[in-house]
């Protein structure tokens, strides 16, 4: 862990996260880099900060109480870390790991009652904890709802650049709630369909984008 080279107003540039932090703690706030496979923080640890997850690639893991470990998601776009700790005054719910460097601005919890007395400070908490309520929601459905090909579909068309997209199996078996072995086998489904092309390791080019998009869910 370091601190960014960059200075804070560049990133206060960014206004999701300028309206995030009301502007009386912005000269609080400290910009913090985590190289690749850096515990950013760890599951039943106590956590002084709130962090915008600014850029990067981290997943997310949730271990139970028989000592195994599940990823349940990777963070790839801006997001709240410590937003549900905060509120419910529990110790970190889930440990989460730098897949590639990662750039968050945090702002150390010095006062935890002044934040939660701050009205601006906790609509802005409570509307990020109800757009994950609401994905969750969403992802929750679709597991029950479609068959892994078609999210798996989906999760293409939605990484994809320019037709070109990597597959990191072992992270994306958890997140669709399938076994490694069944989503190679999908994964080998949509290869021998023509629907996509494997080029590298975990390296993949769309070649028919058209039936890709009707196979995907459609919501």
């Amino acid at each position: 862990m370091i601190s960014n080279a960059k200075t804070l107003n560049y990133y206060l540039q960014d206004s999701d996260l300028a309206h995030f932090f009301p502007k009386n703690y912005h000269k609080q706030l400290q910009v913090v880099t985590y190289d690749k496979g850096q515990v950013i923080c760890s599951q039943g640890d106590e956590l002084d900060y709130i962090a915008y997850f600014f850029s990067g690639k981290a997943k997310v893991i949730r271990r139970s109480a028989n000592g195994k470990e599940h990823i349940l998601e990777t963070l790839e776009q801006a997001t709240i870390i410590g937003d549900i700790e905060l509120m419910t005054k529990r110790p970190v719910v889930s440990s989460v790991i730098a897949l590639e460097e990662c750039t968050l601005v945090q702002l150390p919890l010095f006062n935890k009652l002044e934040l939660l007395s701050d009205p601006l400070f906790l609509y802005q908490v409570g509307r990020e904890i109800a757009q994950k309520c609401y994905q969750q929601s969403i992802s929750s459905s679709a597991n029950i709802t479609y068959s892994v090909k078609e999210r798996l579909a989906s999760h293409i068309l939605s990484v994809e650049n320019q037709g070109a997209f990597i597959l990191e199996l072992t992270i994306l078996a958890d997140a669709l709630g399938t076994s490694y072995r069944h989503l190679n086998r999908v994964i080998k489904q949509l290869v021998d369909e023509d629907l996509i092309v494997k080029v590298g390791l975990r390296q993949y080019l769309i070649s028919n984008k058209k039936e890709l998009q009707l196979l995907a869910i459609q919501e």
